[in-house]
């Protein structure tokens, strides 16, 4: 975990997540829903008037730190595991962007490249050694964005990941503090609210995203053209449930679709994976407080539905909040 005392940050098409955080401990966090135009699929479209959001908000919730951390859109980034020949860190330097040659076609120096060392077995390869890394790589001109951009906010960007990261690192946290040293699987749904997404983690470690679309976004879609309302107005009935519109019919019908879609992925995987250990789908997102939606989930996919928020181990009143947008957190605890 960070040992210090910073903010990290999700931010995506219609909430903005903060998780104040020092010597890994949460503070204090914010959810709070990011005015049109400013991110379209994800993407940041207006940084200079995101900054400003960002410095209005922190000033409002009183949250005071020098420095940010930032979980990446998957969109912005390539992840690729890889087994490269054991070699010191320069070697790795020169050598890593190479292996990014199946993902990116323009000039590798338009990126910043990372890792992190998942195992090294020194007997390997005629006892030369090998490692087993998980890359990552990210355009240059994306981060200087980004680091402009909370500079204008008042912030100091740090670190940036990949969403992955941000939940392998609760994920991680969950296994030291449990002591569990016999590697899982892990599925970990995201229902957001332009996409929904699935993250599999092989024996603990990232293996893949699968993305199905629309999102909850649906759901507001379909409660405003029931009740011949604005969808502004659709998405407040729908966070009160008033008049019970979480459980009417038009809800019920994409729930179900929804529910379609991800047995079929969790079948996918449960093909290419036929030793896997999943028993269960941790979720969280937007969607994650809608009841009738998690049951239909579980009924048609066949997998126990448990909160993410039983994943992180910080014991603090904020966890039912934190489950909207756990990535703010996770990406504190690179």
């Amino acid at each position: 975990m960070a040992k210090k005392k910073l903010i990290g940050f999700e931010i995506g098409s219609y909430k903005m997540k903060m998780a104040l955080c020092e010597n890994g401990v949460v503070e204090d966090y914010v959810n709070v829903k990011v005015p049109d135009n400013l991110v379209k699929d994800d993407e940041i479209v207006s940084w200079e008037a995101m900054a400003d959001f960002i410095k209005e908000t922190l000033e409002e919730h009183k949250m005071a730190a020098k420095e940010a951390a930032i979980a990446l859109p998957d969109k912005l980034t390539y992840i690729a595991r890889m087994t490269m020949p054991l070699m010191t860190i320069d070697q790795l330097k020169v050598n890593l962007p190479f292996e990014f040659h199946d993902y990116i076609t323009e000039d590798i120096d338009k990126y910043y490249y990372d890792y992190s060392v998942i195992s090294i077995d020194h007997e390997a390869v005629n006892g030369k050694g090998e490692m087993d890394l998980m890359g990552v790589a990210v355009q240059k001109e994306t981060i200087d964005k980004y680091k402009t951009m909370f500079r204008r906010a008042g912030l100091r960007l740090t670190l940036a990941a990949p969403e992955a990261s941000a939940y392998r690192n609760i994920i991680k946290d969950y296994e030291e503090v449990h002591n569990i040293t016999e590697k899982k699987d892990y599925a970990i749904l995201d229902l957001g609210h332009r996409t929904i997404k699935l993250y599999f983690f092989t024996k603990g470690e990232f293996e893949v995203t699968r993305y199905m679309e629309p999102g909850c976004s649906s759901l507001i879609t379909a409660a405003a053209d029931k009740d011949a309302v604005d969808e502004h107005i659709a998405q407040i009935n729908a966070e009160n449930n008033k008049d019970g519109v979480l459980s009417s019919d038009p809800l019920n019908d994409i729930y179900g679709q929804i529910g379609v879609e991800i047995m079929r992925v969790m079948n996918f995987y449960g093909f290419n994976h036929p030793d896997n250990d999943l028993d269960k789908i941790y979720y969280c997102g937007g969607g994650a407080n809608i009841r009738p939606l998690i049951d239909s989930i579980s009924e048609a996919a066949g997998y126990q539905m448990v909160s993410i928020g039983e994943l992180i181990t910080d014991d603090t009143a904020l966890k039912n909040e934190i489950v909207q947008g756990p990535q703010a957190l996770g990406i504190v605890w690179e």
